[in-house]
């Protein structure tokens, strides 16, 4: 099968490139053939088929929005791609034309392709399979969150709200944008184009359900860890440890909290931390000389790996519904308990006292609990014993290859 992956990074930026890299990697292996569509960065990975891609928002080194400067060509890019974009839909089409795939597979497009390569695919008469990340078909701002708290009232009360409280950037500018681009794409109908939404977790896909989408068009197929590395036996480490994007919706803040109370204990902090939020917390520590907490910054290959082994348990205090983050398989592959928020999809990973704790987001008592509970060495055996058989029965790459291959089946 020829398979068109569309993401709108074609390097690893955060966990859905992680996972498009990965299931390209295992479709090759089962004699696949895979072809990229993206976005022109300096960054991306090398492939044939950058051609077609298409050029970014600003310059190739930007990744970010606010990283490019603000002249008209860049705002009017903005906007068309925040909304729909004919030139994405153009150059989707002529790869589509050039090397006539079977099906088209969409990561992420949202503010920086557009869904214009849903109709751009459709109109070429493709199956279109569409995996969801977050929450951006139901949420302006994708996460559900305002003031560090989950807020779910444009789904209750319109989406004005979002423009009232300006939840995009805390920008009255780019929360209209959104919600213009939110209105027009419900008007245009376009999601009736997706002939099956895949969703990571049960939680996001019962809340596509509540809020009118077609639940025989959902499918729950979880994520799996990264298929070039081995499974090792769970050894009990020296430190807690975080690792992942450093922003306001990890709820980092929640664990520098809780080793501010336990200075018996260390912790690392893994991830980029020139965020605003890293800085912030960095300060923080500076200012109490907090020397159980140590920031490492963003690291990778093995230098990651024998961080992630040498640890004692695997913190994710997210304070937003967290749809199975990359980290807890990450995390059961090296045979470690979790320690998670009790919120969104991460019940679904984390069971409470089986291979892991739960507490209630943003409690930093109930964190500082759960932590002192894994001083206990066979208990953090024995639950790191319990990730693994955890991974391998729910999360492993076969059981995803198999459900993936049945909807691609069916459609073509």
């Amino acid at each position: 099968m020829r398979i068109l992956l569309v993401n709108y990074r074609y390097f690893v930026s955060g966990g859905p490139e992680r996972y498009m890299f990965n299931i390209k990697k295992v479709l090759e292996e089962k004699g696949h053939e895979v072809i990229p569509f993206s976005i022109h960065s300096n960054k991306n990975v090398l492939t044939e088929y950058s051609k077609y891609f298409v050029e970014p928002i600003g310059s190739r080194d930007a990744t970010y929005f606010e990283e490019c400067k603000k002249t008209p060509k860049v705002i009017w890019q903005m906007l068309s791609r925040s909304i729909y974009s004919l030139e994405v839909k153009k150059a989707i089409q002529r790869e589509i034309k050039e090397v006539n795939p079977d099906l088209v597979y969409i990561i992420h497009f949202v503010n920086k392709l557009s869904p214009s390569v849903i109709r751009g695919a459709k109109q070429m008469g493709l199956p279109v399979v569409l995996r969801l990340s977050d929450y951006f078909l139901l949420c302006p701002r994708f996460d559900f969150l305002y003031n560090k708290k989950i807020c779910e009232e444009c789904l209750t009360k319109g989406y004005g709200q979002c423009i009232k409280k300006r939840c995009v950037k805390n920008s009255l500018f780019a929360s209209m944008v959104r919600v213009l681009s939110m209105k027009i794409h419900n008007w245009m109908d376009i999601y009736r184009d997706v002939d099956m939404f895949i969703t990571p977790s049960e939680f996001l896909k019962k809340k596509l359900i509540d809020n009118g989408f077609d639940k025989e068009k959902i499918t729950c197929i979880p994520t799996f860890t990264e298929v070039t590395k081995s499974i090792i036996e769970p050894s009990v480490g020296e430190y807690g440890l975080y690792f992942g994007r450093i922003t306001e919706e990890k709820g980092v803040e929640t664990v520098v909290k809780a080793y501010e109370m336990l200075p018996e204990h260390k912790v690392k902090i893994m991830g980029d931390d020139t965020t605003e939020e890293a800085i912030k917390l960095k300060d923080h520590c500076a200012e109490k000389n907090l020397s159980n907490i140590e920031f490492v910054g963003f690291k990778q290959g093995e230098e990651l790996e024998e961080i992630i082994r040498n640890s004692r348990f695997v913190l994710i205090p997210s304070i937003w519904y967290d749809n199975l983050p990359n980290t807890a398989l990450e995390a059961f592959r090296n045979g470690k308990p979790v320690i998670a928020s009790n919120i969104g999809s991460l019940p679904e990973l984390v069971i409470d006292s089986y291979n892991g704790y739960l507490f209630t987001a943003g409690n930093v008592q109930e964190l500082v609990a759960a932590i002192v509970r894994l001083n206990d060495e066979k208990q953090v055996l024995k639950m790191g014993g319990n990730s693994l058989e955890q991974l391998k029965t729910r999360f492993s790459v076969n059981k995803h290859y198999v459900e993936l291959m049945n909807i691609y089946s069916q459609l073509v």
